[in-house]
């Protein structure tokens, strides 16, 4: 597995020109939403929305949708407010998590405190349905509440977890929740607003899915390999944080679960004890193993996507799921 970033940039550039252009504007209506927020919140609001993310849930929804035949002005609402809803669930993790920095930036509980967060959370989750009732479809409304409930759930039940024996299918729940539900939901509401078939749509869900799934697992593999994970946090940041990550998982059933215990179990591990807690997981081969079942999600979620419309809109969702896993598209 390797960094997104550069990958992310090769396939935007590949995009037909009416699904770039649609891409490109929800950045410009980011803009609109922190600009109308209540006056103590539009500067965190702003710097929250434009801070640089990747905007992969918004492709994904253009993606799906432009199989079909969408209004754009529709499109555009749904695209803006999946972005919005991430941004969101970001800020209020960065809350419950303590965290100081989100891609090389303070967060916004850090630069602004708790209560400014909160409030700038909140309100960026009102607008994100605020563009779907400018919709008008329960459909959509469905998705989008159905992911937000799984973020609530997954982000309560991480917490929890947080330094404590994680079983697999009890991991496996928890991405579901916390990253693949708004993947899953981009999709669906992008096939819905395509007007594709039910059996169309449930292959886009499947596959976004997959791809969350996946997508997670290679952050997971990041925070442990020396390189930028996928969401932007440092190395080791799981381990200092007591998230039992997959890789984790697998180590702990193979190698010097020990060590491994002694950094999940403190709540400020020093440099010398967070790096012998890394190579104990790298000694064994639970890098190998979670990069592997990854790679297994997405080919069983990219044969899925046959019965959809061959277009260049299906090639780039292939795209993105081969290199989410690090494989040649």
């Amino acid at each position: 597995m390797h960094s997104f970033e550069q990958s992310a940039r090769d396939l935007t550039s590949a995009l037909p020109e009416p699904t770039f252009e649609a891409w490109r504007e929800v950045e410009d209506r980011l803009v609109v939403v922190g600009e109308r927020a209540p006056v103590s919140l539009v500067r965190p609001a702003l710097e929250a929305l434009t801070s640089g993310g990747k905007r992969l849930r918004p492709l994904l929804l253009i993606l799906s949708a432009r199989l079909g035949a969408p209004d754009r002005e529709s499109l555009l609402r749904a695209s803006t407010a999946i972005e919005v809803l991430h941004t969101a669930t970001l800020i209020h993790d960065d809350i419950v998590d303590r965290a100081d920095s989100r891609r090389g930036q303070p967060t916004t509980v850090a630069a602004y405190g708790r209560e400014i967060a909160i409030g700038t959370g909140d309100y960026l989750f009102a607008e994100s349905f605020s563009e779907l009732a400018g919709i008008g479809d329960p459909r959509l409304v469905r998705a989008f509440s159905e992911a937000a409930e799984g973020l609530a759930a997954g982000e309560l039940e991480q917490y929890r977890a947080s330094g404590a024996t994680v079983e697999l299918a009890a991991y496996l729940d928890h991405i579901r929740k916390k990253t693949a539900g708004l993947f899953k939901a981009a999709c669906v509401a992008g096939g819905t607003l395509g007007g594709l078939s039910l059996r169309q749509i449930d292959a886009l869900a499947t596959y976004g899915n997959a791809l969350g799934i996946a997508f997670q697992m290679s952050d997971d593999v990041m925070d442990l390999v020396g390189k930028p994970g996928l969401m932007g946090k440092g190395i080791g940041t799981d381990l200092i944080e007591g998230t039992v990550t997959l890789p984790v998982i697998f180590a702990l059933q193979e190698g010097d679960a020990e060590k491994i215990w002694s950094v999940l179990t403190d709540p400020d591990p020093a440099p010398g004890l967070l790096e012998a807690g890394i190579e104990a997981v790298l000694a064994t081969d639970a890098i190998e193993k979670t990069e592997a079942w990854a790679r297994g999600e997405i080919d069983a979620a990219v044969d899925d996507l046959s019965i959809l419309p061959d277009s260049a809109e299906r090639a780039i969702l292939e795209a993105i799921a081969a290199e989410v896993v690090g494989r040649d598209a």
